[in-house]
C-alpha cells in the first residue's frame, strides 16, 4: 500500500512538472537581434562604441529580462551586412507567435534616402541636415524634401539592385515589425544611430558622430552628382500598419539630431546606450515594475543632459503611436498574463 501511495506521489509530481513547463511554454518567448557595427570602411568612418552597445545589450537581455541565449542572434561588425541583418529580421518575423517578444537593437551609422526612390511613399518631411567635416567646412546632408531615415549595414555602398544599394530603409524595418505584431506578437526597435530617432568625464573631442552623408555611401563629393534613377511611382503606404498595442520604437536622436559614440568609463560606448542601460533598476522587484515610458524619460532628461554639456543637441524619441508605453519594459504581451 505505501508503495502505490509513493508511486502515486510520483505521479502527481511528475504532472506537476510537465504541466509548469507547458505553461511556461503557453506563456510566450523572448527573441532578440543585436548589431553592432565599428569596422566601417570605403569612407564611411568607423565608430568605437557600437560593438559593446550590442554585446552589453543583449547580455543584459538574457540576464535581467529572461531571454534564451539561444534565442537570440549577435551581429558585429563585417557579419553585420545588408543581407545577414534582413535575413535574422526575417528568421524572428516567421518565428514570433501570439504572446512573444522581439526586440532589435542597431547599433552603427545613420543616414538619410530621399523617399521619392523608395518603395513606399513615408510623407515625412525635414528642412535640411548640416554637418561639420573635419576641415570645418559646413556640408548640408540632404536638400530640403521628404527622406526616409536609413541604418548602415557594413557593406552598404555596394551595389545591389535598389537605389538606396545596401541601406536599410525605414519603410522595410516598418514591414518587418508590422509583421511581427500581426502575429500577436510584441515588437521593440531600439536604435542608436543618427537619424533614428565614465561618460561624463568624456572629452568632446572623444566623441565622434554617428552618421554618414549619403555622399559618403555613394562614393561621391557632393549631393549634385548623386544618381538614384528613376523616382518610384507612389501609391501610399503598402506595408499595413502595425497592430495596435504592439509595437514601440526608442531611438538615440531625432531625425535631425546627431548621436554622440563616446569614451564611457574607458569603455567605448553610445550615449543613448548606455544611459538606457543605466536606467534599468538593478533591483528585479522595480524592474517588474518599470514601464517604457517610465524608462525613456530617464534616459532621455540623462542624455540630454549630457549632450548639452559637450555643447550639442541629441534629444531620444520614443514611439508609442502602436504601442502601449505603460507595458512593463522588456516583458511579454499582456495577453499571454
Amino acid at each position: 500500500m505505501r508503495k502505490t501511495t509513493l508511486f502515486g506521489k510520483v505521479l502527481v509530481l511528475a504532472f506537476i512538472a510537465i504541466a509548469t513547463v507547458s505553461s511556461a511554454s503557453a506563456a510566450g518567448k523572448k527573441y532578440g537581434l543585436f548589431v553592432g557595427i565599428n569596422a566601417y570602411g570605403g569612407g564611411i568612418n568607423p565608430l568605437k562604441g557600437c560593438v559593446n552597445d550590442a554585446t552589453k545589450m543583449r547580455d543584459t537581455m538574457v540576464t535581467k529580462f529572461g531571454f534564451n541565449a539561444a534565442d537570440t542572434m549577435l551581429l558585429t561588425d563585417g557579419a553585420a551586412t545588408r543581407a545577414a541583418i534582413m535575413a535574422a529580421l526575417q528568421k524572428y518575423q516567421t518565428l514570433v507567435g501570439p504572446g512573444d517578444l522581439f526586440v532589435f537593437h542597431y547599433s552603427g551609422h545613420g543616414t538619410l534616402f530621399p523617399d521619392s526612390y523608395s518603395a513606399e511613399q513615408d510623407e515625412t518631411k525635414m528642412i535640411y541636415m548640416e554637418s561639420t567635416n573635419d576641415k570645418g567646412q559646413v556640408e548640408v546632408m540632404y536638400e530640403r524634401g521628404t527622406y526616409d531615415s536609413a541604418i548602415v549595414p557594413v557593406n552598404a555602398m555596394d551595389r545591389s539592385d535598389k537605389p538606396w544599394r545596401n541601406l536599410i530603409l525605414d519603410d522595410e524595418l516598418y514591414a518587418v515589425f508590422s509583421g511581427v505584431t500581426r502575429k500577436g506578437a510584441q515588437g521593440v526597435l531600439i536604435s542608436d544611430s543618427c537619424h533614428s530617432g565614465s561618460i561624463d568625464r568624456a572629452k568632446k573631442s572623444d566623441t565622434r558622430k554617428r552618421e554618414t552623408p549619403l555622399v559618403s555611401v555613394f562614393g561621391a563629393k557632393r549631393y549634385s552628382e548623386l544618381d538614384f534613377g528613376q523616382p518610384a511611382a507612389k501609391t501610399g503606404r503598402v506595408t499595413p500598419a502595425p497592430v495596435k498595442g504592439l509595437y514601440l520604437s526608442m531611438t538615440g536622436s531625432k531625425d535631425d539630431e546627431f548621436s554622440l559614440d563616446a569614451s564611457i568609463g574607458g569603455v567605448p560606448m553610445g550615449l543613448f546606450t548606455n544611459k538606457l542601460l543605466a536606467s534599468i533598476p538593478a533591483s528585479p522587484a522595480e524592474r517588474a515594475k518599470m514601464t517604457y515610458s517610465q524608462l525613456m524619460a530617464r534616459v532621455s532628461s540623462a542624455v540630454s543632459a549630457q549632450a548639452l554639456k559637450w555643447e550639442g543637441n541629441q534629444n531620444p524619441q520614443f514611439n508609442s503611436d502602436f504601442g502601449n508605453p505603460n507595458a512593463v519594459i522588456f516583458s511579454l504581451p499582456a495577453a499571454t498574463k
